[in-house]
């Protein structure tokens, strides 16, 4: 049985982490939009992550593997939420405009800025499990 600590650091912090931003976005312009896309793009990279996550404490991978590849998940995920802002922009951008107002800003909803993201992810990611490969290689 593990200290309760190491299971909030293993398991609920990253669930957290990862879920509610992914969630959040995708139900945010979901609403926006109208489009309920963004939501499916949500719901599918948020029960990804569970996935991901839960492999990789149960198979027990070093921090580095583990940020490398749910880095590396953001990135593909990213990836196509882009391809979502491409096909769903002229009215995510309406529906911001209307709704948030105050808050929107053009690199809001272009598809770039999630292309951007994708690969920072990706890099990320790729540092992530080069890193844990490195660690692994040295023990």
């Amino acid at each position: 049985m593990r200290p309760a600590g190491a299971l909030v650091r293993q398991w609920y912090a990253p669930l957290l982490a990862g879920l509610l931003p992914v969630l959040l976005l995708g139900f945010l312009y979901s609403a926006l939009a109208g489009r309920l896309a963004f939501l499916y793009w949500a719901l599918a990279l948020g029960a990804a992550w569970v996935i991901v996550l839960r492999h990789g404490v149960e198979a027990g991978w070093s921090a580095p593997s583990q940020i490398g590849a749910l880095a590396l998940l953001l990135a593909a995920g990213f990836a196509g939420f882009s391809w979502l802002e491409a096909r769903h922009g002229e009215i995510l951008d309406l529906g911001f405009r209307a709704v948030l107002p105050g808050l929107y800003h053009p690199a809001a909803t272009r598809p770039g800025t999630a292309g951007a993201l994708a690969a920072a992810f990706a890099v990320a990611g790729a540092a992530g499990l080069l890193a844990g490969l490195a660690r692994r290689n040295d023990a």
